[in-house]
């Protein structure tokens, strides 16, 4: 928690920024949350909101700063450092330098900008969630089925389903769950009455949600297009039609993987966990390693390839840590190389992180001018992504995608955005990455034509041009 101190003031990132404009605005609208779309589950936007309620927003020439959501983000991360520590206790009672080694790799990661810290993201919110119902589930496990057990269990249900709502992807306890009741049914007395327990409480929780993101105006059939049905058309448009942008940022994930010390704990705690799964003597191992794999095809099938996906390798691997057993010496000794190798990345690379000046960005600049020259009643959209810079000029958007994947994969042709632009509501400034609307997955012929004849360009800022509108009609 005190690794993120230094980043409080820090302007959010454009993600941050998206989130809490969703939460802030969100009610009865004409989209998914409001009058705008994200493919995100709504228990990561009532986390905003809270960090909304909790302390004030402002604009500065960096940005939008809200130290109360790089405060989420630092007591998430607090939270599952703590978890992992119980977690760690439970799992090996025994073995010390298992237990402080799974807690210095937690605390290790999520202190490393290099695993996207200091960004409040889905990733960093969902891990206490996700190591949360492992601990409840493993605990309740441990137990004689009777009414502690059904309340753990229960409970991991719950925190299965809550993590899930924070993150979609993020259904890490349910395939834990899963497969540990596969591997050990004959072990672990009752294994029916802890599923249909388990169950409970993963429904029940999502029913809760469901009602009341209703009562907000978002429906459940909603919600499922956006985290579900999105994703795989999402996947499709990736494939066929991305930009050099991405597989250049998926280069930058592997090297960050290699660099932050996380692929070196996930192969040696993998192959220690391998030879207990051989030998039968530690029925976890299987579920952590199946959890893991999980988590790495989470990671490789994001699509996006941004650093906070390796956030999500984090509970799999502090799982791994904790069930480690080292039956010669040398394996121990090198395990601390490992670990400790860890613990210098993140430290190099923090201090190098808190240490470098934040200076105005192109965003910044472009929030900046729009505060300035803007009427408080103006609309503005960008085209397309970057939802900061909606946020940090204080007008609102009439066309509902903030995020540049919805656009690609909604409205791929720009027939919304045309209609917004020659409606009722139309902008009355518009943002664009280059002289023009076009870019990958995108047919943006028509859309570019009604922005040259209807607006003019006002000013260049970087890789943006901001244009506004004739008050006398076309030219």
């Amino acid at each position: 928690m005190l690794a993120w101190v230094p980043f409080l003031e820090h302007p959010l990132g454009s993600d941050e920024s998206g989130f809490l404009l969703l939460a802030q605005h969100w009610s009865h609208g004409t989209s998914l949350y409001g009058d705008y779309w994200v493919d995100r589950p709504p228990l990561l936007l009532w986390l905003f909101d809270l960090a909304d309620h909790a302390g004030p927003t402002s604009t500065a020439t960096v940005g939008v700063v809200a130290p109360a959501v790089k405060i989420l983000g630092a007591l998430a991360s607090g939270l599952a450092v703590l978890l992992t520590g119980l977690l760690a206790r439970r799992v090996a009672p025994t073995t010390r330098w298992a237990r402080v080694g799974a807690i210095v790799v937690a605390t290790a990661l999520l202190c490393s900008p290099l695993l996207g810290m200091p960004e409040t993201d889905g990733e960093v919110l969902a891990v206490p969630l996700v190591l949360l119902g492992l601990l409840l589930l493993i605990g309740s496990a441990l137990r004689p089925w009777g009414s502690r057990a059904l309340l753990l269990t229960v409970g991991a249900g719950a925190a299965a389903t809550s993590a899930a709502l924070v993150k979609q992807n993020v259904v890490d306890v349910f395939v834990f769950a899963l497969v540990a009741l596969l591997v050990a049914h004959r072990q672990v007395e009752r294994p029916a009455a802890r599923a249909a327990a388990f169950t409970s409480g993963a429904v029940g929780t999502l029913a809760v949600a469901m009602v009341a993101a209703a009562a907000q105006g978002t429906s459940p059939a909603g919600v499922w297009n956006a985290i579900v049905v999105f994703r795989f058309h999402a996947t499709a448009v990736i494939g066929s039609s991305a930009s050099s942008a991405t597989p250049e940022r998926m280069h930058s994930l592997i090297e960050a993987f290699l660099a932050s010390g996380a692929a070196a704990v996930l192969v040696m705690t993998a192959v220690l966990a391998l030879r207990e799964a051989v030998r039968r003597t530690q029925p976890l191992a299987v579920p952590a390693l199946v959890l893991v794999a999980w988590e790495l095809v989470g990671v490789a099938c994001g699509g996006s390839y941004w650093l906070h996906y390796l956030t999500g390798l984090v509970p799999g691997l502090v799982l791994l840590v904790a069930i480690a057993r080292a039956s010669r010496r040398w394996v121990t000794l090198l395990f601390t190389g490992v670990v400790s190798y860890v613990v210098l990345a993140a430290a190099v690379v923090w201090i190098d992180v808190a240490n470098t000046p934040v200076g105005e960005t192109s965003d910044a600049q472009v929030e900046s001018y729009l505060r300035a020259h803007a009427e408080p009643s103006d609309g503005v959209v960008v085209g397309f992504g970057h939802p900061g810079i909606v946020a940090g000029s204080g007008l609102s958007s009439p066309y509902e995608h903030l995020w540049s994947l919805p656009v690609r994969v909604n409205d791929p042709r720009l027939t919304e955005l045309q209609r917004v632009l020659s409606g009722p509501d139309a902008p009355d400034w518009v943002v664009t990455a280059g002289s023009a609307l076009d870019t990958w997955g995108l047919d943006a012929e028509s859309a570019d034509h009604y922005l040259a004849e209807h607006y003019v360009r006002e000013a260049i800022f970087g890789d943006w041009y901001v244009w506004h509108r004739f008050d006398e009609g076309p030219r």
